[in-house]
């Protein structure tokens, strides 16, 4: 139980690592609609720390595909929380699409 604890705790702070660095860096940019650019860097961040867990399960042998099982959950969640953080970010986003800082 403990293990199952453990690697879903550190499995988020991975993904939400590689979400912020990827939204920050790349997709805040791409997509005009901020739903669909947290969404995309939850899914590449889930790619590539999937990615990276399995060369470094590898550990001398080959490739660790299970890595891929072992980080859905832990994106699931930050997955929800940035579904729900973009959700309120839209709202906040008036009808003519420009956001209302000073209210």
């Amino acid at each position: 139980m403990a293990y199952l604890l453990g690697e879903i705790f550190g499995g988020m702070l991975a993904i939400f690592l590689l979400w912020s660095l990827f939204e920050w860096a790349i997709f805040k940019r791409v997509f005009d609609d901020p739903m669909k650019g947290k969404l995309t860097s939850v899914l590449v961040a889930y790619l590539a720390g999937s990615t990276i867990a399995g060369f470094g399960g590898a550990d001398g042998g080959p490739y660790y595909w299970p890595a891929f099982i072992d980080y859905v959950i832990p994106a699931v969640i930050v997955g929800c929380f940035v579904y729900f953080s973009g959700k309120r970010l839209k709202e906040k986003i008036g009808a003519d699409g420009v956001q209302e800082v000073f209210e």
